[in-house]
């Protein structure tokens, strides 16, 4: 509190000088003098005590806004989760976007199958897992602008006799269940072969390295990644489909929840715009991004 002394109250010897000078007990001249004097004295300790706790308080910077991040437990190179920390491609362009807008994320492995209903369910803001927008998905969920585009390829031993997409009929195709690729082998095998759904990538490039399987198929960034880490050992090459259609892969949100699809939008754009996110793509992907 603001005081003229200690206790608030002006002391009585310095009242009654002011009050002579006031009322003419002094010289004119020396009255005038004496009153600018007492008045600098009187407010001389208002102005050095004030205490700290008397100045208004400055406003607490708000907290950051957290955004629930689930993703598939691996999915290389894209999102991976390793004791308590993710990383990879997708991880990365979210850590950025991140900065840019001013929000954090915190991030939880969960299946690829059960992805889709906890951001329906509410349990996650958003999802990441290399997810290939589709229009089907469009229906039941949001996405941000795609940050990555891919294709199908089919990932097979170098002495196999399949040598494109055509020759699967009649084969045995590993294909992630509930993904594009798994409706892609449906539509070239057009019923003669089998489909054998795998609920991680990982599982059908497994199965075709260790002769499970005559072919696996996925999206080319997650096979081209096993295929230089596998590929001279296992004798794996990939196939590419001359006639396969591009696909574009984008974070997920809630339906409805247009304010946070738009700040993934915004933060995306900024980061390509200085150059970001072509660092991350070359990080992850040992190449421009075209």
């Amino acid at each position: 509190m603001c005081c003229p002394d200690s206790d608030g109250v002006v002391p009585a010897r310095i009242k009654k000088a002011y009050f002579t000078a006031v009322n003419g007990g002094v010289s004119n001249q020396k009255g005038i003098l004496m009153k600018r004097l007492l008045s600098v004295f009187l407010l001389l300790p208002c102005l050095q005590g004030c205490s700290p706790e008397d100045a208004p308080a400055a406003d607490a910077p708000a907290p950051k806004t957290q955004y629930r991040v689930f993703i598939e437990q691996s999915h290389p190179p894209f999102i991976m989760h390793g004791g308590d920390q993710a990383s990879g491609f997708e991880y990365e362009i979210l850590e950025a976007i991140g900065k840019k807008e001013g929000f954090s994320l915190h991030y939880t492995p969960y299946l690829w199958a059960e992805l889709f209903d906890a951001l329906q369910q509410g349990k996650a803001d958003i999802i990441s897992a290399g997810i290939t927008v589709t229009d089907a998905r469009k229906s039941k969920m949001l996405f941000a602008n795609p940050h990555f585009e891919t294709e199908s390829v089919l990932l097979v031993h170098k002495n196999s006799n399949i040598k494109s997409f055509n020759d699967i009929i009649g084969k045995k195709i590993a294909a992630k269940k509930g993904t594009v690729q798994e409706q892609i082998v449906q539509q070239y095998q057009k019923g003669y072969g089998q489909v054998v759904d795998i609920p991680t990538t990982w599982m059908s490039v497994s199965r075709t390295m260790t002769a499970q399987t005559d072919g696996a198929v996925g999206d080319f960034g997650v096979m081209q990644y096993y295929t230089k880490q596998y590929g001279s050992q296992y004798g794996l090459e990939l196939i590419r489909d001359p006639k396969a259609v591009k696909e574009q892969l984008a974070f997920a949100v809630k339906l409805g929840n247009s304010e946070l699809q738009g700040k993934l939008n915004s933060g995306l754009a900024k980061i390509k715009a200085d150059g970001s996110y072509e660092r991350i793509y070359q990080k992850w992907f040992g190449e421009t991004h075209k």
